[in-house]
């Protein structure tokens, strides 16, 4: 009998997301019959983004309430984000997850999006780059001048490898897994109001979000639900 194909992360998560390329379903459906520990897996994941749709829809679906607007709009703390600004950008996150996101519109100027780019395509020249440490959190807040730190990214397979940083201030964090594949966050001081978009450049997903503290753009190929769970987990962990 034929062991069943080595079903990649990626893969099992389009699986879950219904993004999986017909030809690849039914490895997929033989892998998961064969091998309990995969099939464990993907109920855990399917779990996990059930719970979330169940948590967080009622929070998406309602708008701020006037008197929240109106004190937001009035205090920008000086280190951490107000929690329900948080909360909302965590909501329109996981309303994308469970709601099957799409690419939305860009805004005019967008120089967020176009710096991250460049950096990942190297047109944009780092001043200086390190090979990810043990003290990559104090370098990456002493350049900033911010109170962030990089995002584990452990549990999804990917690991910090290198740090760059760029003019503005502004660092591009690159992560790799087993198989190679990178994942990148371009981050720097925020220069607008909250933001949340979700975008697609080719075979890659861009997440872009932004508090009264930081902006941040995620890029990688990978299937949107598992993009939203990814950069949910980066955000919620870029702040110390």
């Amino acid at each position: 009998m034929n062991r069943p194909a080595a079903i990649a992360e990626t893969e099992l998560h389009a699986f879950i997301d219904g993004e999986l390329p017909p030809d690849r379903v039914a490895a997929v459906r033989a892998a998961l019959a064969a091998e309990p520990a995969l099939a464990a897996r993907a109920a855990a994941y399917r779990a996990d983004k059930l719970a979330l749709r169940a948590l967080f829809r009622p929070i998406a679906d309602r708008p701020l309430p006037p008197a929240w607007i109106t004190r937001i709009a009035g205090h920008r703390p000086p280190r951490r984000l107000a929690a329900t600004r948080r909360m909302a950008i965590a909501a329109g996150l996981v309303l994308a997850l469970a709601g099957g996101a799409g690419t939305l519109l860009l805004r005019g100027g967008d120089t967020i999006l176009a710096e991250a780019e460049g950096a990942r395509d190297g047109t944009l020249r780092p001043t200086g780059s390190f090979v990810a440490q043990a003290g990559s959190a104090y370098m990456l807040q002493a350049a900033l001048g911010l109170n962030v730190r990089p995002p584990d990214l452990a549990k999804f397979g990917y690991h910090l490898v290198t740090v760059d940083f760029y003019r503005g201030p502004a660092a591009g964090l690159v992560y790799r897994n087993a198989q190679g594949a990178e994942l990148s966050i371009y981050v720097r001081k925020s220069h607008g109001d909250a933001r949340f978009d979700l975008l697609r450049r080719g075979k890659l997903r861009v997440c872009i979000w932004q508090d009264d503290v930081v902006s941040a753009v995620m890029t990688a190929e990978m299937p949107a639900g598992e993009m939203m769970r990814v950069a949910s987990a980066a955000y919620a962990s870029l702040d110390m």
